[in-house]
C-alpha cells in the first residue's frame, strides 16, 4: 500500500510539474519548485523560436509580390475627348520617361530602337510599345510597364519588312539613336513617342504631351525643331 501511494504521489507531482510548464510556456507566472522553473523556462525558450519565424515567414512572402513591379498594373487609358486621352498618356510617360523606358527594353532585347510609344494595349492599360532592331538581324516587339518598368512581352514581328529595311539603312555608324532624341526633346513636354521615319534623308518624329506637338530630331544632331506635315 505504501508502495502503491508513492506511485500516485509521483503521478501527481508530475501532473502538477506539467500544469507548471503549461502555465509559463503560456506567460503565466509559477510558484513551483526550482527544478520546475528551470524546466518551463526551457520550454518557454523553446516555443519563441519556432513562433518567431512563424511570424517573420508570411509577412516576407506577403512583401515579395507588392515590391515586384510586374504586380503593378499600368495606368488606364483615358477617356473621352481626345484632350483626355493625351493628359493620359503623357501621365503614363511621365511614370517611365521615354529614355529610360528605352534604356529598360533595351537591356532586355539588346539592338537599336526604331519606336518607342505610349499605346493602350487589349485591356485598355497603358504601356510603352517598342520596336527594336535587334542585334541577330530581326525585329522585336517589346512592351514595358510605365508603372515600374517590368517588362510585359516581347516577341519577334512578323510582316514589318518595310521597317526592319529602315532601320538597317538609317541607324549605323554615329546616327542619333531614339534615346538621345527623346532626351533633346523632353524639354518641349513629356515625351509620350519617338519614331524613325524616313523623310528629308531619315529624322526622328517626337511627340510630346499632354499638348500633342510633334518635332524632328535629325539623324546627325540632337536640335529640335518643330516638325512640319505636308
Amino acid at each position: 500500500m505504501r508502495r502503491t501511494s508513492s506511485v500516485l504521489g509521483a503521478v501527481t507531482v508530475v501532473a502538477l510539474a506539467g500544469g507548471t510548464l503549461v502555465g509559463c510556456g503560456d506567460g503565466g507566472s509559477s510558484d513551483g519548485g526550482g527544478s520546475a522553473s528551470r524546466t518551463s523556462s526551457g520550454a518557454s525558450a523553446a516555443t519563441t523560436s519556432p513562433g518567431s519565424a512563424a511570424a517573420t515567414s508570411p509577412a516576407s512572402t506577403s512583401a515579395s509580390p507588392s515590391s515586384g513591379a510586374s504586380a503593378t498594373l499600368p495606368p488606364k487609358k483615358g477617356t473621352g475627348s481626345d484632350a483626355d486621352e493625351h493628359r493620359a498618356e503623357a501621365k503614363a510617360a511621365a511614370m517611365l520617361p521615354a529614355p529610360e523606358a528605352i534604356g529598360k527594353a533595351l537591356a532586355h532585347t539588346p539592338g537599336k530602337v526604331l519606336s518607342a510609344e505610349i499605346d493602350d494595349n487589349a485591356q485598355d492599360r497603358l504601356i510603352w510599345e517598342f520596336e527594336i532592331l535587334a542585334k541577330d538581324g530581326t525585329l522585336q516587339a517589346v512592351d514595358v510597364n510605365p508603372a515600374g518598368g517590368a517588362i510585359l512581352s516581347s516577341h519577334q514581328e512578323r510582316g514589318e519588312s518595310d521597317d526592319l529595311a529602315r532601320g538597317k539603312r538609317l541607324l549605323t555608324g554615329g546616327a542619333t539613336d531614339a534615346a538621345a532624341a527623346a532626351k533633346a526633346a523632353a524639354a518641349k513636354g513629356t515625351v509620350v513617342s519617338v519614331k524613325l521615319k524616313p523623310e528629308n534623308g531619315g529624322h526622328w518624329s517626337v511627340e510630346t504631351g499632354p499638348g500633342d506637338r510633334d518635332w524632328s530630331v535629325p539623324l546627325d544632331s540632337v536640335k529640335v525643331s518643330p516638325e512640319r506635315h505636308d
